[in-house]
């Protein structure tokens, strides 16, 4: 059955980009309708479902109401703790029925651990892994405190909430030495919407994702890592209608990045974007979908040279691939030879080249990889 439509009035571009077809993809494209008192509808309304998109700054905070039951995926960084709390808090919510946290990085797990301080929760999704950092011991001493057992979903799972209900697409096993890829991603669907997030998964998974045959199609795709590189063959698997970013504004990674950029504009994919329009809030009756704004179609990418913030991420960047002694993993702490075949996982945003001694690497917390042992 086709989903029910209204148009976006007073927005040509908008009309515009929706009535092109998404390239090679079979899915219509929906259209829906800007209603600027979102905000008020109702969660507990029979057939409801609202997504809030928090503007977490640089990191991903979504909390999701249908019928009385709430959500919260992931919770932004430290900075923005007590802002995910207070939002929590005005919407009346006094306990949480989900707190799925994606992955362990702190741009996603800070805001969490300051919901399960806050809030009761009835049921807890992480991925099955434990991180070497401040945050996550943190985050086990609030689980310990409350007695809480997390799930480690597989593939497939499904869970109901309110009139939706959301399913597990990844990862398709642990066990990633990029952690990112062990990402918790989930296909969110009310009637006939349905709502892609898929924490910060990235070519790696992707791959996986699409070679086990599981169905990714989304009417709204949350761009992977705060709009890093996703790979053409995937996004035209989700063949989204529209899209969502979640990043910093001025964020020194460079995020959104220009190809994630190129390709939405390519599939005039129209695009919401936190770091220039804040919360962004979705409001599903099942058949119907309404934004509280319009999308801003701004496709241009960020830029780590302009940001306002130290512009290089990697403390032992110090070299290039051809001269380099070791290849490192920022966001894992791994060292690598450069013949080890696990760089070649390793995304552009967490690759370093050192130059060096690897005793200093060493002492500063990094660790060998133990295929390669260099």
């Amino acid at each position: 059955m086709k989903t029910k439509t209204r148009r976006i009035l007073g927005l040509f571009l908008g009309m515009l980009l929706l009535i092109l077809p998404l390239g090679g993809c079979e899915k219509e494209k929906i259209d829906a309708h800007v209603n600027s008192n979102i905000a008020i509808q109702r969660e507990d309304t029979p057939g409801s479902l609202t997504v809030h998109y928090l503007d977490v700054g640089q990191g991903n905070a979504i909390l999701v109401q249908s019928e009385g039951q709430s959500m919260l995926i992931d919770g932004g960084a430290r900075h923005s703790s007590s802002f995910v709390v207070s939002y929590l808090e005005k919407q009346q919510i006094e306990k949480l029925d989900y707190i799925l946290i994606s992955h362990f990085d702190e741009d996603h797990l800070s805001g969490a651990v300051g919901a399960l301080h806050k809030f009761p929760v009835d049921t807890l999704i992480t991925p099955d892994y434990e991180a070497d950092s401040n945050i996550f011991r943190s985050y086990k001493k609030v689980v310990e405190e409350k007695g809480y057992e997390s799930i480690h979903p597989q593939q497939g799972q499904e869970f109901s909430l309110g009139s939706g209900k959301f399913r597990v697409i990844s990862p398709v096993s642990y066990g990633h030495e990029d952690e990112n890829q062990d990402s918790v991603g989930i296909i969110l669907e009310n009637g006939e919407q349905k709502f892609f997030i898929g924490g910060d998964i990235g070519l790696e998974s992707e791959k996986e994702i699409i070679e086990s045959g599981v169905d990714i199609q989304a009417d709204i795709m949350l761009m992977n890592h705060h709009g890093s590189h996703v790979s053409e063959e995937f996004f035209r698997k989700v063949a989204p209608s529209y899209s969502v970013i979640s990043c910093g504004k001025d964020n020194k990674y460079g995020h959104p990045r220009q190809d994630t950029m190129e390709l939405l504009k390519k599939y005039h994919v129209p695009v919401f974007r936190t770091d220039l329009q804040g919360t962004i809030l979705m409001y599903s009756n099942g058949e119907e979908l309404t934004f509280e704004k319009e999308p801003c179609n701004d496709y241009t990418p960020g830029n780590r040279n302009g940001a306002k913030e130290d512009t290089e991420p990697h403390e032992f960047y110090n070299s290039n691939e051809q001269e380099c002694d070791f290849i490192l993993n920022a966001h894992t702490k791994k060292i690598h030879k450069k013949t080890c075949s696990a760089v070649e996982k390793i995304s552009d945003d967490n690759r370093s080249y050192y130059k060096g001694d690897i005793h200093t690497l060493l002492d500063a917390g990094y660790s060998a990889c133990k295929s390669c042992k260099p």
